[in-house]
């Protein structure tokens, strides 16, 4: 009965252990699609940056037709 119930406990473990790599897996996942929409938007604020300070250069040197 003591093998037994080793054997479920190994069993036990061995299941919880690939429900976490799992579990890790899939948050791994998720951080990997965050940080290149993290990076997307980072750049899109830099060219928008340049936008804005072309548009002020703009209003300061050029004439609204």
């Amino acid at each position: 009965m003591a093998k037994e119930k080793t054997v479920d406990l190994k069993q036990e473990a061995q299941t919880k252990m690939e429900s976490m790599v799992e579990q890790h897996n899939a948050l791994v996942q998720e951080l990997q699609g965050a940080n290149e929409r993290l990076a997307e938007l980072k750049q899109m604020i830099v060219e928008h940056q340049g936008y804005m300070k072309g548009l002020e250069a703009c209003e300061k040197d050029c004439e609204v037709k």
